[in-house]
Parts: structure tokens; sequence; C-alpha cells
């Protein structure tokens, strides 16, 4: 231990944490003479100045941690333990104080200690965002306490937060197993975990071998929290099989927590059980920090009473991919329903689009107040509901999929208009591209493709001509490729103008954006270039989606593998195309809503009374 750091660490923060003591002494030059009396060996005369800055309070911490590191050489290090835990009472977030207490006790052989005041100085790090210099701290503390059930949850919770969520699986799988020792469903978890993804995770198997018998040391939390942060690692790293079974535990211990259950909802989705997955997505009103409001309307939800003769009014919830993707199922719910009227309310960058396409469907279109607690008429509804829980109210299953190919058809004056909107035709197949979301939305930087792999992807396809279909900040991408790329978006104001030229083109690339949902609901193809770790809709490793026929899915092999997702497109499109198809000859014809016959409605219902 040195006057001024600590050197038994090699830990990027423990090593930096001796700055303090030189920008003390540069401040102030008594302290800066007792630290060369010190480091010089005159210790004693270094112990007289550190004692009498002891009584100036913005330097008595630092003067007693210093008076601690020459006790420390001089061998006495209980006393050197407690000058460095009253510098720690005086100034507790001072890594350096943690760093030589931490060492003191590590000397001492009292390992228990030593890494107690680690996890501190670990957590105390997290909790201001610095997970990458925890993880080394980590990493000591169980080369000294391999079985610091703290160490291993809070080291998984830290990778988790910088987005290494393969690697972050692992120690949150050991805390587990650790937790196991002590309470069974935890035990039974964890075989189950090993058995499920073992093979696929060498670096579990790899801790598992060298964790010590014996009981787990440190305080142990509440197994369900770790288990949802446990969740967020498997979900990210692709292990959704795994996420339900840690979940099923989470909610076992815990039925009433709504992230769990909400999350739990996303999994089973994704795996194609609807009939969880529709029911638990409930919960996501319960959950306090769901972005959107819980709606307070003049009208009761409707849970599946007779609606003949009744008026309901449909509220579009979450993103413009999700109105686009359930709204057929306002017509449904008409078809099977038969209420007098069914309105729709929507995004207003939808209502143009949105309200041509479902007018010839009998489906009105209104636009979202500003109020979230008042409808987006004045007028008077028997019944309202969220858009997305209408899949829990008609029992939508994966056979009822997709729901009406190809129902969103533009009339022929909307088609001129974007026909009007390109260049005359090259003979080459025309192609739209969109690289990148909304920026607001949690999972942007994961499923946004980086300006660095957008030249690969229009070398990806040959014999083809790019437009840009992009809107919002990231537009502006289009410059670095002119000449390459058809920057169209001082022409695209709302979603119609998108469709108006997605109309007239023969294939479209998307990253998952409105714009993939808006191509597919008209049936156009489309590349769909996806992170590792995706919303539920698109399944699990799936090149297809039950949802759009005509969508072929491009996802990473790894996280953050766009290379290898560009590699996929490329080979998609390897041989060449037939010739280009034209305006909007191509467009699906619409498809009717699939319909049920009276006995299935009645099951339906009864499925939804008892569910």
């Amino acid at each position: 231990m040195s006057g001024s750091n600590n050197g038994d660490f090699s830990i990027p923060v423990v090593e930096r944490s001796g700055d303090v003591l030189m920008e003390i002494g540069r401040r102030v030059p008594a302290f800066a003479q007792g630290l060369q009396l010190q480091s010089s060996g005159r210790t004693a005369e270094a112990r007289q100045v550190f004692l009498q800055l002891t009584e100036r309070p913005e330097l008595t911490a630092p003067s007693l941690h210093q008076l601690g590191v020459m006790a420390a050489y001089e061998g006495d290090n209980l006393r050197a333990a407690g000058l460095f835990e009253h510098a720690l009472k005086i100034e507790p977030g001072e890594t350096l104080y943690y760093c030589s207490l931490g060492t003191v006790f590590e000397r001492m052989g009292d390992l228990p200690r030593a890494a107690g005041i680690m996890v501190n100085l670990a957590v105390m790090l997290q909790t201001r965002g610095q997970h990458a210099d925890a993880i080394p701290l980590y990493r000591r503390i169980l080369a000294l306490s391999p079985l610091n059930y703290s160490a291993w949850v809070n080291m998984g919770t830290g990778l988790a937060w910088m987005g290494q969520s393969r690697e972050a699986v692992v120690p949150l799988i050991v805390g587990v197993i650790l937790f196991g020792r002590v309470l069974p469903e935890a035990r039974d978890l964890g075989k189950l975990l090993i058995e499920e993804i073992g093979d696929r995770l060498p670096e579990l198997t790899a801790a598992l071998a060298t964790l010590p018998e014996g009981m787990p040391d440190g305080r142990l939390e509440r197994l369900e929290e770790v288990l949802q942060t446990l969740d967020k690692a498997l979900r990210t790293a692709g292990f959704i099989d795994a996420t339900v079974m840690a979940l099923d535990v989470a909610l076992k211990l815990a039925p009433g927590n709504a992230l769990a259950r909400w999350n739990h909802s996303l999994a089973c989705l994704a795996r194609g059980d609807f009939a969880t997955g529709w029911a638990d997505y409930e919960w996501r009103w319960v959950w306090d920090q769901f972005p959107e409001p819980r709606r307070i309307l003049a009208a009761s939800q409707w849970r599946g009473e007779e609606l003949a003769g009744k008026r309901i009014y449909v509220w579009g919830e979450q993103g413009f991919g999700d109105i686009l993707q359930f709204a057929p199922l306002a017509r449904i719910l008409m078809d099977r329903h038969a209420p007098a009227e069914v309105v729709l309310e929507v995004s207003s960058p939808l209502v143009g689009i949105l309200g041509i396409a479902l007018a010839r469907l009998g489906i009105r279109v209104v636009s979202r107040p500003d109020n979230p607690h008042r409808f987006g008429v004045e007028e008077a509804f028997d019944y309202h509901i969220p858009l997305l829980s209408l899949p829990h109210m008609l029992s939508l299953r994966v056979p009822d999929l997709p729901l009406m190919p190809g129902w969103l058809v533009l009339p022929e004056e909307q088609v001129a208009r974007g026909r009007d909107l390109l260049p005359p035709p090259s003979g080459k197949r025309r192609i739209g591209v969109v690289w990148a979301g909304r920026p607001q939305h949690s999972e942007d930087a994961r499923r946004s493709l980086p300006l660095a792999h957008l030249g690969a992807v229009l070398d990806a396809i040959p014999d083809a001509e790019w437009f840009s279909l992009q809107v919002g900040p990231r537009a502006g991408d289009a410059l670095a490729f002119k000449g390459r790329l058809h920057d169209l978006s001082p022409q695209l104001k709302d979603f119609i103008d998108t469709a108006a030229i997605i109309a007239n083109l023969d294939h479209v690339v998307a990253v998952d954006t409105g714009v993939g949902h808006l191509a597919g609901c008209m049936g156009k193809p489309v590349s769909l270039l996806l992170a590792h770790s995706v919303d539920w809709r698109w399944g699990i490793g799936d090149t297809t989606s039950p949802w759009y026929p005509n969508h072929r899915i491009h996802r990473q092999p790894a996280l953050g593998d766009w290379p290898g997702v560009i590699a996929s497109l490329r080979a998609e499109h390897a041989q060449p195309a037939a010739a280009p198809q034209g305006a909007a000859a191509d467009v699906i014809p619409p498809a009717e809503p699939k319909r049920r016959g009276a006995s299935s409605r009645r099951a339906a219902a009864k499925e939804v009374a008892e569910s």
C-alpha cells in the first residue's frame, strides 16, 4: 500500500482512486508536504502534518486516510482499519477509502469483511452508472469469496446495463443456483435453466465447474427481483424459453408483480402461446411505468358484452407499427359482434392513410385528442377498448393469421400521385429503404442500422434503384449516398405520402419500424432487418412472419452482428429478380376477414369469460 494509492488491485477504478490525493496536494501545500514526507520515509513528521490538517473540516477525511496508510505500513492493521472507517463515515462517496479499507481487511485475513467493503464500493459505482468500473471489482470479490451471492448477481446486473446480455446471463444464473441452496424454487429453476441453455452457453458450464459447495455468502435479495433482471438478459440474448421458465417462478413467488406479468406476456407471445400471452398482456395497465396512460373515458370498457345496436370506440395505442398491425381487428370486431358502429382512434400521422383504407371496410377513423381522457369526437359511445386488448377479447390465435392480407389499398389517384413523385422508370427494380426508427423508442439504438452499414445494404441487392423512405433525424444520412440513393424525405409529410410511394415500388427493405408494417399491410414484399433480440411479434429465429406473408426476416446471428444480417439479405437477392412489376399492379387484393361460425363464436366467448 503506497502513500497515495493502493497497489494491491489491478482494477482501473482503484488505480485511479489515488488521484484525489494528488489533487488535494495541488490545492493545499501543507497536504502536499505531508505526502512528500510520507513518501520519503519521514513518517513521524508526516504524521504531525496530517494530525494538524484533521482540524480543517475539508481535509479531515483525507488526512485520516493518510494516517491509516502509515499505520498499515507499520503493521497496525486494526488501527488502520479504524482510521479508514472514520474517513468513510465523513466522506462515504470516496472510492479511495473503500479501496484502502478492503485491502487492510484482506491483509488481516478477514476476507468476508474485505469482500463486503468491495461490494459496497461496487454498488456505489453502479448507482452512479459506472457499471464498467464495477465489473472488475466484482471479479476481484469473487476471487476472494466465490460464494458471494451479491457479487454474482450485481455483476450480472451491471453487464445487462452495459448491453452485454449474453455475458450477464452467466453470473445471474449462478446467483439463482446459489439461492437454490436455500430456496427449493430457485434450486429447481437452476436445474431447468442448465438443461435448457447449458449446452449453448459454455461460459456457464465453466463457471459452475469451479463453484464451491457451501451456502451463499452475503445478503440474499428477493429472488423475484433477480429473476426480472435475468429475464431481460435472457430475452435480449435470445433465450426465450428460458425467459418463460424464469418468469414462471417469479410469478409463482409474486403473482401480482405487474412488470413480471407484462414481460411474461411478451415471452409467451414470442413463442406463439397467444392464449397466455394475450391474457397477461392486459397487465400493461397495472404496470406503473407503462408509457401509455390508462384512460378514463365516458363509457365502460368492453369485456365481451353483446354489441348489437351498440357503438364502440377502439383507441389505438403505443407505436405507429402497433396501430397498423392491429387495425384490421376493428373490422373483425364488427364482423363477429355486429355493433352499430366501430370508431377507431389513431395517431394523427395515421389518420389520412387509415381513414381512406378503413372507410371501405366500414370503419370510421378519428385522430387522438390532446386530452387522453376524452374521445376524439364529441359523441357518446356505449363501450371503449384499447386496440391491443382486442386480441385477448377476440381470442386471437396463431392460426387466425394473417388477419387480412393486403387490406390497405390506396385509391388510384393516390397511387398516381406517388408515381409522379418518382423519377421515370429506369428498368431496374425499385426498392425503398428505411434504416432507422424513432429515436424516442426504448430499443431504437439496438434496432436501427448504423450509417456505416447502409452502403453495404445498397450493395447487397444488384440491379436495383434505391429510394429513401427515411424520415426524422436520420433522414439526412441519405446525403452520404447521393447518386446511389434517391432522397424522398422532403415529399414524405405523413404515412399516406409514404404509402403512395410504396405502391409504386417493387420491394421495401426496412428495420423494425412502422414503414415495415405499412408495406406489409399493403401486401408488398419486405426484407425486414432485425436485431438479435427483437419485439415479440417476429417470433424466435423465424425467417417468415405469420402476420405478413410477404415479409422475409433477416435477424442478427448474434448481438450487434449487422454484417450477418446484410449477408443474409444479399443471399435472398442473389438470384436475378423478375422484371419490375410497374406501379400498383402487384398489390395483393384485400382478403375478407376470417369468419367464425356461431359455435366458434360461443366457444371464443366462453374462453374469454374463463380467462
